[in-house]
């Protein structure tokens, strides 16, 4: 975590940020990101804060994202919204009620947010929306590493409804000059200690075991810093979608090798990354907010001691 100056908290503390979700595993790590650089956090969740250091903190609000009266009552008074409310992979949501929760709601945050006279948007969308990752017909990517520019393909209800919601935000941009980021999270993982056991320790050793996520992560931490830059830094009045990914890849292989194995057709074009390296290119994370990833799993004993 970066550490602010006092001056930074200070200057911050007349800033509300509405953060949806906040109960979750990202939201709460957001939400004390936030707090440690001194903003004033607001709340929306159906559930309580399970983290105790957040409770008394967070002005909470409890609501459903597709009740719009409630939206506006949570998004007045706010300078800026973190949406990171949504219903999660198709494997646990009802499929009947994933777009209607995801787009309507973000749809209505964002008209509460045009309302209110909002300018800063920040939406935790997912690179689930390539399609790779939940593609009931695989197939492999166009071309390598993987950036923005890359045809997204969903073929699953989540993945279709994040791109509708990245739509929705490049949409408000050019109606009434929102400044609209949707960070394109890979897999959120921690770091931290007591939470090691959330890393799939099999994913770093095995090498027969395909992954369609291209053995790629984010670290908590990096990703609640990555909203925080994204309400800080997006250039005013544009929408971006952003890859949001560590710098290098999860296995304890030779990446280059790994894709070699399970993506013959496309492996010949990451021939030039070191061993380590992400087949995601995250510059324009760099270069529109300023962010890169500063952990890695490889500086924690336990899990580097699998490498060696």
């Amino acid at each position: 975590m970066d550490t602010p100056s006092a001056e930074t908290t200070a200057k911050n503390k007349s800033i509300r940020v509405l953060v949806t979700g906040v109960s979750g595993y990202v939201g709460s790590a957001l939400a004390q990101e936030l707090l440690a650089h001194g903003y004033t956090v607001r709340g929306l969740d159906h559930s309580p804060l399970k983290e105790d250091s957040l409770k008394g903190t967070v002005e909470m609000v409890y609501a459903d994202l597709t009740d719009r009266l409630a939206i506006l009552r949570a998004v007045e008074g706010c300078h800026a919204i973190a949406h990171l409310a949504a219903l999660p992979h198709p494997m646990v949501s009802n499929p009947e009620q994933i777009i209607h929760t995801n787009v309507v709601g973000t749809g209505y945050l964002l008209e509460a947010a045009e309302k209110f006279g909002i300018k800063r948007f920040a939406l935790a969308s997912t690179c689930c929306t390539f399609g790779f990752y939940f593609a009931l017909h695989p197939f492999d990517p166009d071309y390598l590493p993987l950036d923005e520019e890359h045809p997204v393909k969903p073929q699953d209800l989540y993945g279709l409804s994040k791109v509708q919601c990245e739509e929705a935000c490049a949409a408000y941009t050019r109606r009434c000059g929102m400044t609209t980021v949707a960070l394109r999270l890979t897999s959120v993982n921690s770091l931290e200690q007591g939470r090691i056991k959330h890393w799939a320790k099999d994913v770093l050793l095995n090498k027969e075991r395909k992954q369609r996520d291209f053995w790629t992560y984010i670290e908590l931490r990096d990703c609640a810093r990555a909203f925080r830059l994204a309400i800080e830094n997006a250039p005013e009045g544009t929408f971006a979608p952003l890859i949001i990914a560590a710098r290098d890849s999860y296995t304890m292989h030779d990446i280059r090798e790994m894709m070699a194995h399970h993506y013959p057709a496309v492996s010949d074009q990451i021939q030039h990354l070191s061993p380590t390296d992400s087949v995601y290119d995250t510059r324009r994370a760099e270069e529109h907010i300023g962010f890169v990833a500063q952990n890695s799993w490889r500086t924690v004993p336990e899990l580097a001691a699998l490498v060696q």
